[in-house]
């Protein structure tokens, strides 16, 4: 290919691939809690993170650095996980693996750590999908003013949704306030 020996075209290519690389390491973690947060499995969360990969990747010559880059990133993510927790809900139910033979690669944590960040996500999956971001990114420790920007809401509503949020989670992790 011509380009391939056009210098500029190489030096450029390898920029991108050196920010993609940076922006990979920085977010990887968060973008992929952020999937567990939208889809029910494992398998789905890593489907899910290489579209939102592949996103990143074809759009980064886009970033017009009118927001902080991570703000793009989460955005991205969110509108892709949005987009493909839809089309997920269309296919028909698949049957679930019995209880006890999840494929989740363990993370270093102890298996009663397992069974709680287990119940957690899937509390948070039970929430509307806006609120799953909102729950994911606070998990984050991202700032309100980074989540008001990832979902378009103002950073005052972030602060109403995120106090109604940890009421829906623990009536959906304490059902009967034990």
């Amino acid at each position: 290919m011509v380009y391939d020996t056009n210098p500029e075209f190489r030096q450029m290519k390898n920029s991108k691939e050196l920010e993609f690389e940076n922006l990979y390491k920085a977010h990887k973690d968060k973008i992929f809690r952020l999937c567990l947060g939208f889809v029910k499995d494992r398998e789905l969360a890593h489907d899910l993170f290489q579209e939102i990969l592949i996103k990143i990747w074809r759009h980064l010559e886009s970033f017009r650095s009118d927001s902080d880059i991570s703000t793009w990133v989460y955005r991205i993510a969110y509108n892709t996980a949005i987009t493909f927790s839809a089309k997920e809900k269309k296919k028909p139910e698949q049957a679930d693996l019995p209880s006890g033979m999840d494929l989740a690669e363990p993370e270093n944590n102890s298996h009663e750590q397992e069974l709680q960040l287990q119940k957690l996500y899937n509390a948070i999956n039970a929430l509307p999908e806006t609120d799953r971001v909102i729950a994911t990114l606070l998990l984050e420790n991202t700032p309100y003013k980074t989540i008001a920007a990832v979902t378009g809401i103002s950073e005052n509503y972030v602060a109403v949704k995120i106090n109604r949020i940890k009421i829906s989670l623990t009536q959906l992790l304490n059902p009967y306030g034990k």
